[in-house]
């Protein structure tokens, strides 16, 4: 159970859904792209000013502007030049009101007591929609502030140095008041009315919201769940037409998965970056398929890709804060911006080929210093995990790893010959609580490059419990924690559904994704040739039967041979939400269906998780 962090009284909040609001011809400074710029830093990564490029001084200046009111729902804020700004805006009598994820409050307690001592800030969590929601709660995501409602500052970055040193983002501001008023109408569900996930608005879901006019772009705002991001993003891949370039944190959803490998099946050029971190932390991450289908590169920062863009024909960007998750689009407070606008999209496709040609560099360039990662998941089983970004191509030998006691010191330990695609060393002579600081290079021959970027840490006993326990950090639990009657990754007990890593770069196993539809007698008469890939098949229902936990949607009278689509019931209000009432809205209808073809006790089914897994082609 996650402990509560200054729960407040929650008490008001105005509806805006019913309001009308015109469009305005606004000049190109209502609207403003920032991005931080990690590569400005490399090798060493210190170069703190280049590396934020501006994106601090843009968001001091902001708050320091502030006359009024200052809201900000942001998942981390720890940013110590940020509360020292608050600080100031205290003495001018600003009123500033903070929404946070509880988690993130409880792991910083000390920059979340400074900012709950300053005289003017209110401070809410979301302690008591966690707890509401049991085990595996949903995150309160979102990264927006609202300045004396009039200015909307959003995107993928938390304030915190971390991000705005190491990872790349993306900032987008908007001087508007009608779209300052959807934020605020947001943040008011979240502060005022304890509203959080699937609560807000009633449970309501608004597919049609509508679009500004904004510094001669288009502007439309959504939010999870209520905005259905998933079908925004899903409608924009499906109509693209020439172009798309993603940059993404994490990446699991099927639906998008398929969309992306059927738009390059009709001639769509579709690039991406992934993070490195992303596609190595999650078990379910779909970069495997996206990579075996030749889609994307994984990127070399020694921080995050923690953007969440795609661009669409270069004309259209997709951002925010919403990973293309089942969390992201289904479960976490977020919000997914889309900008039409040929000048936005070329500011972001210019980052992206940046990021893109950096990786490619890396990867074939065998001078470059190696990238020491400085974001570790899932390392309560060890003393101390180094993990770094392998070259992929270039003709090195292999790597060493320097042990310093001091930043930049000289190496109290070199560990030597590291084979060229491993990418962590696990430092068993360690001294638990002290700190040690690492760094490597890589070696061709007689050659070496100069050194990494380096990781600090200290030292610490492991933390993971024993093997077989309830809350075992080790992914080798076989209990099916989630109670959907199949053991997966959304069973690991692990934090955050980390993968188990393993010390050599991973490789993907060959294409997933079935593109077309495959017939359903296919399916079911080649189990074997289908199983584990991502189809789309079509019949006429033959019975909606409703069993203790889930709504089967049948292709026979005889499900045990025949295929039928589940749905569980603890995700039936995502399909109640916009109007699809099980188990009757399918009976006798013909479907087309989407998703990665299973077996469950010898029965052949498709799992919908989302209602537009699921399209009605005919009566």
């Amino acid at each position: 159970m996650r402990r509560s962090f200054w729960v407040g009284v929650l008490v008001f909040s105005v509806g805006f859904w019913g309001i009308s609001l015109g469009p305005a011809q606004l000049p190109s400074a209502a609207l403003r792209v920032y991005f931080t710029n990690p590569l400005a830093g490399l090798p060493l990564m210190n170069r703190w000013d280049a590396q934020a490029n501006g994106v601090d001084r843009a968001l001091i200046a902001l708050i320091d502007s502030a006359r009024q009111t200052i809201d900000i729902a942001l998942y981390r804020l720890t940013m110590e030049s940020v509360i020292e700004a608050l600080a100031r805006v205290c003495g001018r009598g600003v009123r500033v009101r903070i929404v946070s994820e509880n988690e993130e409050a409880l792991s910083n307690e000390s920059a979340y007591q400074r900012l709950h001592a300053l005289p003017c800030v209110a401070l809410r969590t979301d302690a008591l929609a966690d707890q509401r929601h049991g085990r595996f709660p949903p995150l309160m995501h979102h990264k927006f502030a609202v300045f004396d409602r009039k200015t909307v500052w959003t995107g993928s970055l938390n304030w915190s140095e971390r991000e705005l040193y190491y990872d790349a983002n993306n900032i987008i501001v908007l001087d508007d008041t009608r779209l300052a008023q959807i934020y605020t109408q947001e943040f008011e569900e979240m502060f005022e009315r304890g509203r959080f996930s699937d609560d807000k608005y009633g449970g309501r879901v608004f597919t049609r919201l509508s679009t500004y006019d904004l510094g001669g772009a288009r502007v439309g705002v959504y939010f999870t769940p209520s905005g259905a991001p998933q079908k925004i993003v899903l409608d924009a891949i499906q109509q693209a037409k020439r172009t798309i370039q993603i940059a993404m944190f994490a990446f699991t959803d099927d639906l998008i998965m398929k969309a992306l490998a059927e738009a390059r099946a009709r001639g769509v050029q579709v690039e991406a970056v992934w993070d490195y971190r992303g596609w190595e932390r999650f078990e379910d991450s779909e970069i495997d398929d996206a990579l075996s289908l030749g889609i994307g590169v994984v990127d070399a920062l020694p921080g995050l890709v923690h953007h969440k863009f795609a661009i669409i024909d270069g004309q259209t960007v997709i951002t925010g804060s919403t990973n293309w998750s089942d969390s992201g689009f289904f479960k976490n407070d977020e919000n997914l911006v889309v900008i039409e606008s040929a000048a936005i999209a070329n500011q972001f496709a210019q980052h992206f080929n940046a990021l893109k040609e950096d990786t490619l560099k890396y990867d074939r360039d065998p001078t470059q210093p190696p990238r020491v990662t400085v974001r570790h998941y899932n390392t309560e089983d060890v003393l101390v995990r180094v993990e770094w970004r392998p070259h992929l191509d270039a003709p090195i030998d292999s790597y060493e790893l320097c042990r310093a006691t001091a930043s930049g010191g000289p190496c109290e330990k070199i560990i030597e010959r590291i084979p060229r695609y491993h990418r962590y060393y696990i430092d068993e002579t360690a001294v638990e609580g002290r700190s040690y600081y690492y760094r490597m290079r890589a070696r061709s021959g007689p050659n070496t490059t100069a050194w990494s970027n380096e990781f600090v840490t200290i030292a610490q006993m492991p933390s993971c419990p024993l093997v077989g326990v309830e809350s075992e950090c080790d992914c080798d639990d076989q209990l099916d924690n989630d109670g959907d009657r199949s053991i997966d990754c959304a069973d690991l007990d692990c934090k955050a559904k980390t993968k188990c890593l393993g010390p050599s770069w991973r490789v993907a196993q060959g294409e997933r994704v079935v593109v077309g539809v495959t017939p359903k007698e296919a399916l079911e008469s080649e189990r074997q040739r289908y199983l584990g890939k991502l189809v789309t098949t079509e019949f006429v229902v033959a019975n909606v039967r409703e069993e203790s936990a889930l709504f089967r949607i049948q292709s026979h009278s005889d499900f045990r041979q025949s295929l039928s689509v589940i749905i569980f019931k603890s995700q039936a209000q995502r399909f109640r939400s916009v109007g699809i009432e099980l188990p009757g809205a399918y009976r006798s209808k013909r479907i087309r269906v989407t998703g990665e073809f299973s077996e469950f006790n010898g029965q052949p089914q498709i799992v919908a998780r989302s209602p537009w897994q699921i399209e009605i082609v005919g009566e």
